[in-house]
């Protein structure tokens, strides 16, 4: 069994438990080490917010590390409706998007002979929560998006090269992030605002790249970026109307550790593969 082994991996484990059928046994911590998941960074201008760690997910991050497998992620959007039949219909293992109570959540369809649909649920080990849930044909269309997002691994031994630019890019987006955090913090805000920002602008740095960075023992870094989350946690937790997160987040501390970051990737680019 595939289980979680940092935050809001369940892409990555949904990942890590479809490729063993093709006999490759990997976590969702041996996925991120290999294709250097800690040293992505991008800006999804589409839905104006700012991603790292496993908030990047989908096909062209997938097949960082698929392709070195000559395999790829391929994705299909349809209606809820229409997926519906898709998903009943399909012979492998599909990876979706479900809206349980505690949020959005990535899951995989099992194929089975039942009328019902069975997915893996990943979650952390031991920590009481289900390895499978089996849903009825009503429950599915409550639990998926009114468009969804279908996807399943394909071999392609015609395989092409990796985007290894986009770890080249990730130096770019940082740069346009410290610029747009600045500025933000740089104007009074009431928490609910800020708390509106929080995963589209702070969870990109202060967040979600931590446990990545840990992985790959970037210790020095971790420390810079955990110093600016716990000002950001203290900034919220002032009673106050409005704030100015300037007045926390020092601009001098955040561009020091932005520098950091990006001198990490700059050493740990992935070579690309002779055999691709």
């Amino acid at each position: 069994m595939k289980y979680m082994s940092f935050n809001r991996s369940c892409s990555y484990t949904c990942l890590a438990y479809m490729i063993e059928d093709y006999d490759l046994d990997y976590t969702d911590k041996d996925i991120a080490i290999e294709i250097k998941l800690a040293y992505l960074f991008y800006n999804d201008t589409r839905n104006n917010e700012y991603l790292s760690g496993a908030m990047i997910q989908g096909k062209r991050w997938f097949d960082l590390f698929l392709n070195r497998h000559s395999l790829e992620f391929v994705e299909n959007k349809y209606n809820k409706v229409d997926a519906i039949t898709v998903i009943r219909k399909s012979g492998r293992k599909l990876m979706i998007g479900m809206n349980l109570n505690t949020g959005k959540h990535a899951m995989v369809y099992c194929p089975s002979d039942t009328q019902s649909f069975r997915f893996f649920n990943p979650h952390y080990e031991k920590d009481g929560a289900l390895d499978f849930f089996v849903y009825s044909n009503k429950e599915i269309l409550e639990l998926l998006d009114d468009e969804v997002t279908i996807g399943y691994i394909a071999h392609n031994p015609k395989i092409v090269s990796p985007e290894f630019e986009l770890y080249d890019h990730s130096i770019g987006y940082l740069d346009k992030y410290t610029v747009d955090i600045i500025e933000f913090c740089s104007v009074e805000h009431t928490i609910e605002e800020i708390m509106e920002m929080r995963e589209s602008l702070f969870a990109g740095l202060l967040l979600s790249p931590i446990p990545l960075l840990e992985f790959e023992k970037e210790n020095e870094l971790v420390e810079c970026l955990k110093k600016l989350q716990k000002d950001f946690i203290s900034a919220l937790q002032q009673n106050k109307q409005t704030v100015k997160l300037v007045d926390y987040l020092n601009p001098i501390e955040l561009n020091m550790c932005v520098r950091k970051y990006k001198d990490a990737i700059r050493k740990n680019t992935p070579p690309k593969y002779e055999n691709l």
